[in-house]
């Protein structure tokens, strides 16, 4: 029997104390192997129909795979990407007036011991392990695609639009998701969560959240941030996927 490991997950979504609906959905697979949050874009006429269309369509694609040899991560997450942004087409196609429609996206892919993660938009992923917290995606916004081409902070944050999105699900046309893969360990914790955590709770007290719940179930972590979130202002929608790897003596598919 091979040496892999096993996912134990649980999510949690709040509508926050200022907006009138929530624009985020999020999917987790019964049987451990993906993860999915959509973040629907809130300047956007049907963000929540934007972000529940991503999830069911990425779910679509990852339910017919085969998971016994997985598509290389590049291929796979593209096929992902298609198949959402296929689907917000359809939709406009009958609802014109929605056609500005559109939506972050996180993925996450346990396949054995390797974890494929993608990322379009500000939501984020981050990775508890040995005590710290790491961001591992990065806010695809204006401002930090101009600093990762080498412009300098003062000038970046200065562009015109540097707070807006550079990427993520639309119908009008396909973005490129980041994608990577990192090699998980037993007892890792991932957290995915909507920018309405981390743009109303720090780095820091996240860290602090999360290293002072070893006692705690994926779920209590997951309630106890967006509590938080909801006491500093809750003044947008907030999602949180907690998930921890465990070791496993066969694969679980």
């Amino acid at each position: 029997m091979s040496s892999t490991l096993s996912l134990l997950w649980s999510g949690a979504t709040d509508q926050g104390k200022v907006r009138k609906q929530n624009q985020d959905s999020y999917f987790g697979d019964p049987k451990g192997r993906f993860l999915i949050l959509a973040d629907g874009m809130g300047g956007h006429s049907g963000g929540e129909i934007a972000s529940q269309l991503t999830v069911d369509a990425i779910a679509g694609v990852l339910n017919e795979v085969n998971w016994e040899e997985l598509p290389p991560p590049e291929d796979l997450v593209e096929a992902c990407v298609t198949a959402a942004t296929d689907s917000l087409k359809n939709w406009v196609k009958s609802h014109p007036e929605q056609s500005d429609l559109g939506t972050t996206l996180l993925l996450f892919i346990r396949d054995g011991s390797r974890i494929i993660l993608a990322s379009l938009g500000d939501s984020r992923i981050y990775l508890r392990r040995a005590g710290g917290l790491y961001q591992i995606t990065f806010d695809q916004v204006i401002e930090t695609e101009l600093r990762r081409r080498g412009a300098d902070r003062n000038q970046a944050a200065k562009s015109p639009g540097a707070a807006y999105l550079s990427r993520c699900i639309l119908a009008s046309r396909t973005c490129d998701a980041d994608v990577m893969c990192i090699e998980g360990q037993p007892d890792d914790e991932w957290l995915l969560c909507s920018d309405g955590l981390t743009r109303e709770v720090e780095h820091d007290n996240i860290k602090e959240i999360l290293v002072n719940s070893g006692h705690k179930t994926p779920q209590e972590s997951a309630d106890a941030l967006i509590e938080q979130a909801l006491e500093n202002g809750g003044r947008d929608n907030v999602t949180v996927i907690i998930a921890r790897t465990l070791q496993s003596s066969a694969e679980v598919s």
